[in-house]
Protein backbone atom coordinates (compact mmCIF):
# COMPACT_ATOMS: atom_id res chain seq x y z
CA UNK A 1 0.00 0.00 0.00
CA UNK A 2 1.19 3.23 -0.83
CA UNK A 3 1.74 5.81 2.09
CA UNK A 4 -1.24 8.32 2.42
CA UNK A 5 -0.33 12.08 3.69
CA UNK A 6 -2.43 14.04 5.55
CA UNK A 7 -2.41 16.61 2.67
CA UNK A 8 -3.58 13.67 -0.04
CA UNK A 9 -6.62 13.56 2.56
CA UNK A 10 -7.11 17.57 2.72
CA UNK A 11 -6.74 17.98 -0.94
CA UNK A 12 -9.12 14.72 -1.70
CA UNK A 13 -12.12 16.48 1.20
CA UNK A 14 -12.04 19.98 -0.07
CA UNK A 15 -12.17 18.72 -3.43
CA UNK A 16 -14.62 16.98 -2.53
CA UNK A 17 -16.57 19.44 -0.94
CA UNK A 18 -16.15 22.17 -3.02
CA UNK A 19 -19.27 23.38 -4.00
CA UNK A 20 -20.79 23.28 -0.21
CA UNK A 21 -17.81 25.55 0.92
CA UNK A 22 -17.88 27.84 -1.31
CA UNK A 23 -21.78 27.79 -0.75
CA UNK A 24 -20.99 28.95 2.44
CA UNK A 25 -18.34 31.37 1.88
CA UNK A 26 -15.28 28.95 2.42
CA UNK A 27 -12.27 28.55 -0.18
CA UNK A 28 -11.58 24.98 -0.36
CA UNK A 29 -7.80 25.83 -0.93
CA UNK A 30 -7.24 27.22 2.05
CA UNK A 31 -9.25 25.49 4.46
CA UNK A 32 -7.57 26.32 8.21
CA UNK A 33 -6.49 22.88 9.72
CA UNK A 34 -9.70 23.51 12.38
CA UNK A 35 -11.96 23.41 9.93
CA UNK A 36 -15.06 21.29 11.32
CA UNK A 37 -17.44 20.29 8.56
CA UNK A 38 -20.11 19.42 10.81
CA UNK A 39 -19.98 22.63 12.63
CA UNK A 40 -19.97 24.55 9.48
CA UNK A 41 -22.46 22.76 8.22
CA UNK A 42 -20.86 21.40 5.23
CA UNK A 43 -22.31 18.25 6.08
CA UNK A 44 -24.74 16.82 8.38
CA UNK A 45 -24.56 13.38 10.57
CA UNK A 46 -25.36 11.27 7.87
CA UNK A 47 -22.62 13.22 6.17
CA UNK A 48 -19.82 11.86 8.95
CA UNK A 49 -20.78 8.51 7.82
CA UNK A 50 -20.45 9.48 3.79
CA UNK A 51 -17.23 11.30 4.09
CA UNK A 52 -15.40 8.43 6.26
CA UNK A 53 -16.58 5.99 3.20
CA UNK A 54 -15.64 8.33 0.19
CA UNK A 55 -11.83 8.50 1.89
CA UNK A 56 -12.05 4.68 2.69
CA UNK A 57 -13.03 4.26 -1.43
CA UNK A 58 -11.02 7.21 -2.75
CA UNK A 59 -7.87 5.67 -1.19
CA UNK A 60 -8.67 1.83 -0.93
CA UNK A 61 -8.29 2.00 2.61
CA UNK A 62 -10.04 1.29 5.81
CA UNK A 63 -9.47 3.00 9.39
CA UNK A 64 -10.20 2.04 12.63
CA UNK A 65 -11.89 5.28 14.41
CA UNK A 66 -12.03 3.85 17.62
CA UNK A 67 -9.22 5.62 19.13
CA UNK A 68 -9.51 9.03 17.28
CA UNK A 69 -11.21 11.75 19.82
CA UNK A 70 -15.09 12.09 18.48
CA UNK A 71 -14.91 15.85 19.14
CA UNK A 72 -12.30 15.60 16.39
CA UNK A 73 -13.85 13.32 13.50
CA UNK A 74 -15.16 15.94 11.39
CA UNK A 75 -12.14 18.27 12.01
CA UNK A 76 -9.99 18.41 8.95
CA UNK A 77 -6.40 18.58 9.87
CA UNK A 78 -7.23 16.05 13.05
CA UNK A 79 -9.35 13.51 10.72
CA UNK A 80 -6.85 13.92 7.87
CA UNK A 81 -3.67 13.27 10.15
CA UNK A 82 -6.05 10.12 11.92
CA UNK A 83 -6.02 8.43 8.29
CA UNK A 84 -2.25 9.15 7.16
CA UNK A 85 -1.13 7.49 10.11
CA UNK A 86 -3.86 4.50 10.42
CA UNK A 87 -4.82 3.42 7.18
CA UNK A 88 -4.56 0.03 6.17
CA UNK A 89 -5.21 -2.17 2.83
CA UNK A 90 -8.47 -1.94 2.00
CA UNK A 91 -8.23 -4.71 0.02
CA UNK A 92 -9.42 -8.01 1.76
CA UNK A 93 -8.63 -11.46 0.37
CA UNK A 94 -11.22 -14.02 1.02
Amino acid sequence: MQAISRDAVCAFLAGRYADQLRGRGFEPAALPDDFDFLLSGVIDSLGVIEMISAVEQHFGITVDFETLDPSELTVLGPFSRFVAEHATSGNKSV
